[in-house]
């Protein structure tokens, strides 16, 4: 059984303009800050996420509907994801930092076992996104100091980090202002990446087995097509659309990954939608993260869901399973 809190029905909007599905929208979890990166762990049923500025990872077990937390007092933590063959072990950033922690573990902080570090000489930079490819290879980016006028631009870089270059992560992208969602086509010959201050979809040529991205060129571009906010998380369905989490544009919106066309776009009852992913029975079940950070007293009253987690059920779309990260003899490390 699905822990929520309330429970709506969505109207998606084709591009077109008209209702094209009656799915259904449920708060699964309130009282976050800024939640972001939802990671499904299909071996353990449970999906993982973070919240950024409270330093906090959740995870959610769907069968009993039961949600644990576990406080980073170390710094922003932004994200997670589960290591093959070690249930509960996960990989977390924290800072500009990866460490590996058991979910279990009662030890606090102290738990946290360093893996690597990035963006030496930059101690304002943080890690934000990241996803793992099919041979459990990590992508991850990060990004520069922000503050309330908003984020130092091109002080980030897309890394790629592997079981073999762990102490020093291979650069693939810089420099990057905000590096966020990440997804791959099933046949693997594409990647698609976003660095929200460009406000676009970017996709490059791929090769699965040197892990080489090469021709990069703007898939969808936001402005062009009237879609309002910043592209942030991102996912790919079995039909190979793109599915964009729009921080303060109030929606996930689908694309067409071959076309670069706006299929839909699903409303949610919060502005600054952050992430997404697939998960749940046959991974039907689209999971959405949002934040409620910076948002002043009238603002909050206006979204009094924002910061939760959501799911949306019944889009007539599904998802693949989340790959996890690999590393040998990780709970050794």
């Amino acid at each position: 059984m699905w822990f929520y809190l309330s429970c709506a029905i969505v109207c998606i909007i084709s591009a077109n303009g008209y209702k094209s599905s009656t799915p259904f929208i449920k708060n699964l979890v309130r009282g976050g800050d800024h939640f972001e990166g939802p990671h499904w762990a299909d071996n353990e049923n449970a999906l993982y996420w973070t919240d950024i500025t409270g330093q906090k990872i959740y995870r959610l077990d769907a069968e009993t509907g039961n949600v644990t937390i576990r406080e980073i007092v170390y710094g922003p933590v932004s994200l997670v994801v589960t290591v093959k063959d070690y249930p509960k072990l996960i990989l977390v950033s924290s800072r500009s930092e990866l460490y590996l922690l058991s979910w279990d573990s009662e030890q606090g902080d102290s738990a946290l076992r360093l893996l690597t570090a990035v963006d030496l000489g930059k101690p304002d930079n943080r890690i934000n996104d990241g996803k793992v490819d099919k041979r459990g290879r990590l992508w991850f980016g990060t990004m520069g100091k922000e503050d309330e006028s908003g984020v130092e631009k091109e002080q980030g870089t897309l890394y790629m980090l592997t079981k073999e270059n762990y102490i020093n992560p291979a650069e693939k992208v810089m420099p990057v202002s905000i590096s966020n969602g990440i997804a791959w086509t099933s046949d693997d010959l594409f990647m698609f990446y976003i660095d929200s201050v460009l406000r676009n979809i970017q996709v490059f040529d791929y090769d699965l087995d040197t892990g080489s991205i090469r021709n990069r060129r703007t898939l969808f571009d936001f402005q062009i097509n009237n879609v309002t906010g910043v592209p942030d998380g991102m996912t790919i369905d079995t039909d190979g659309n793109l599915w964009v989490a729009c921080y303060d544009g109030g929606k996930v919106i689908k694309i067409d990954s071959r076309a670069g066309k706006l299929l839909e776009q699903h409303k949610m009852p919060a502005s600054k939608v952050t992430s997404v992913t697939w998960g749940g029975h046959n991974f039907a079940t689209l999971f959405v993260t949002t934040s409620k950070r910076s948002l002043n007293s009238m603002q909050l009253a206006q979204e009094p869901e924002a910061g939760s987690l959501f799911a949306i059920e019944n889009t007539g779309s599904r998802g693949y399973p989340s790959n996890q990260f690999i590393f040998s003899n990780a709970d050794l490390y």
